[in-house]
């Protein structure tokens, strides 16, 4: 749907190889005028490249996300350059290795499980969400994991993302009449980095398997429908995009 997001100021933090870049690409090659944080300039030098080659408007931003003074900064500077902040995705956290059983983890497993999984939402949201509500509009978009994921994971990250779960319709019921949105994608199992920067066409012949990782394009799907006026009656939602995984149905068989 090109230029269905013409207009759109949105702000994509963490980027990486996988489901930023993708929410990136994908946002701007629609018509969005996208901000991409990550906190390394090495992560935004190809997306950089292949945005000014489609001629994308993508402006790239290095910040630590865990870090209140420069989300504050990164935000103030984004509204004053552009005019406005439409959305904000947050794709910030990552799988906790080492020790699963709650009894066995250290005191640093646990702290850093919650903290790389929620601080950034926390800081990005407590700066965007006062910006929106001086436009009487916004998006705020969060990204936590399906419950098959989640299960999988340790206690620190189960507790987390299923924190998140919880957080999103208490944020939409808080910012319900001030026009602000806050909905959840809860991916499964993904895919690491993408085969290629240009957004794929949609196959409707998609087989449905949980014998294949979750695309970070489908993922990014589910955010640019959160982002976009085509949610704008949408809050409190946390839509699960894992083909059906966490349904622990066992898979049809082929059909004769």
């Amino acid at each position: 749907m090109a230029g269905s997001l013409d207009g759109k100021v949105v702000l994509v933090a963490g980027v990486g190889k996988g489901l930023g870049t993708a929410t990136v690409a994908l946002l701007a090659s629609e018509g969005a005028r996208v901000i991409a944080v990550a906190r390394h300039g090495t992560a935004l030098s190809p997306l950089e490249a292949h945005a000014r080659h489609r001629n994308w408007n993508v402006e790239i931003r290095t910040a630590n996300l865990f870090d209140a003074t420069e989300v504050d900064r990164l935000v103030h500077d984004a509204v004053e350059e552009f005019g406005g902040l439409d959305a904000a995705s947050v794709n910030v956290g990552h799988w906790v290795p080492g020790e699963t059983a709650l009894h066995r983890m250290s005191a640093d497993e646990w702290s850093s499980g919650l903290r790389d999984n929620l601080d950034a939402i926390y800081l990005v949201g407590r700066a965007a969400i006062p910006h929106f509500l001086q436009r009487g509009r916004g998006s705020l978009v969060v990204v936590s994991a399906a419950l098959a994921v989640r299960w999988a994971g340790s206690a620190a990250y189960c507790a987390a993302k299923g924190g998140i779960v919880d957080l999103v319709p208490k944020l939409a019921r808080d910012y319900r009449a001030t026009g602000i949105r806050v909905n959840a994608v809860l991916p499964g199992s993904m895919s690491g980095s993408l085969e290629q920067l240009d957004p794929p066409p949609r196959d409707p012949s998609v087989v449905l398997t949980d014998q294949t990782r979750t695309s970070p394009w489908e993922v990014a799907r589910a955010i640019r429908y959160f982002v976009s006026d085509e949610s704008r009656w949408v809050t409190g939602a946390v839509l699960t995009v894992d083909g059906g995984a966490s349904t622990f149905g066992s898979e049809p068989g082929a059909s004769p």
